[in-house]
């Protein structure tokens, strides 16, 4: 059941996440007058499809991923209206109109829970323990509300957080307030190998906020995870930042144990899987939505355009590279299952 649960998990996460960046892509297309062909939900057989505006919408047979045709990317490139018939500005925010597309559906999900299950960071409850983790041996529980880490005070999720992860390998005295009585909990927290991170093992409680305070924390939220992503990538170059790469498998591995946690757990990490995606695709790698804009940033600064050809020989070799590297973080994912 279990399996089960992750799967589909994954399929709608992922699923809605790219819906959301291909429909992005179109949106910025069309708004600079590229024509969009095909705009599709799933693979294989069709099985509803409409022709609006002279693009065909398709719904088929396995609805997993997305997917946008934009005229004359990919062939017949002198096409009227095609991709490269307009100027580099145009091109430039259709590719980036995909990573806008992800930043619009994390800040309406997180708008959602807010307003509903509530915001996680603003909370210093324990809402759950993770089972055989250093909180539970030391003897955190759920409903425990953290007052205090080594004598200062904690305010919220992030504060406790950054002193956790600036104890590895010390123990500390967390004050906690357990139905009107103050315990002490003694527990020395540790590099987590599946996280990534220096972590005890708890997760947070939920602060509810009205609807127009959710819209606002949903905006800054957002905004707040872009400037962690980017802060992150140098670690990107550190031993621990490459062990704690994770693919499709152990991402399927999270927004299951999410789901575990009913919907609206699945919907914030789909929240967060949609920022991630929008901002890793606009990483400068060829493949990805940042090897167009390195493209299109080189002909505005030389005034020369790469030859479409060219173009997609290294985003073709590009491909081959990311595949072979997902290969091999899958493979970590994978021991990870076994290996403890």
């Amino acid at each position: 059941m279990q399996i089960l649960v992750t799967i589909l998990a994954f399929v709608f996460s992922f699923t809605l996440a790219t819906l959301f960046h291909e429909g992005g892509h179109m949106l910025a297309a069309r708004a600079s007058h590229i024509q969009t062909e095909e705009f599709g939900l799933g693979f294989g057989r069709t099985i509803w499809s409409r022709t609006r505006g002279g693009t065909v919408y398709k719904i088929n047979a396995l609805p997993i991923l997305a997917y946008v045709k934009i005229k004359g990317m990919e062939s017949n490139y002198d096409a009227p209206d095609g991709f490269y018939t307009k100027g580099w500005w145009s091109r430039l925010f259709t590719m980036v109109g995909g990573m806008l597309g992800n930043l619009v559906l994390a800040f309406l999900i997180f708008t959602i829970v807010f307003s509903t299950l509530g915001d996680p960071r603003a909370s210093t409850k324990v809402g759950t323990v993770t089972p055989s983790s250093l909180a539970e041996t030391a003897g955190l529980k759920a409903g425990d509300n953290i007052l205090a880490i080594d004598g200062v005070l904690m305010s919220d999720f992030d504060q406790i957080s950054a002193a956790v992860r600036a104890s590895e390998n010390r123990q500390i005295d967390i004050r906690v307030d357990r139905g009107g009585s103050q315990v002490d909990i003694l527990v020395t927290p540790a590099l987590d190998a599946k996280l990534g991170y220096v972590a005890i093992g708890y997760g947070p409680g939920f602060v509810r906020y009205n609807p127009f305070k959710a819209v606002w924390r949903a905006l800054t939220f957002t905004g707040e995870y872009i400037v962690t992503f980017i802060k992150a990538l140098p670690l990107l170059f550190t031993k621990r930042g490459v062990q704690s790469l994770t693919g499709p498998i152990g991402i399927a591995r999270m927004t299951g144990e999410a789901a575990m946690g009913g919907f609206m757990w699945l919907l914030w990490v789909t929240g967060i899987i949609s920022v991630a995606i929008g901002l890793t695709q606009l990483l400068p790698i060829p493949a990805l939505d940042g090897g167009w804009v390195l493209f299109l940033l080189a002909e505005a600064v030389t005034r020369r355009r790469i030859s479409p050809e060219r173009q997609g020989t290294i985003q073709s070799i590009g491909l081959f590279v990311l595949l072979g590297i997902m290969v091999l973080i899958s493979i970590k994912d994978v021991a990870g299952i076994f290996i403890r």
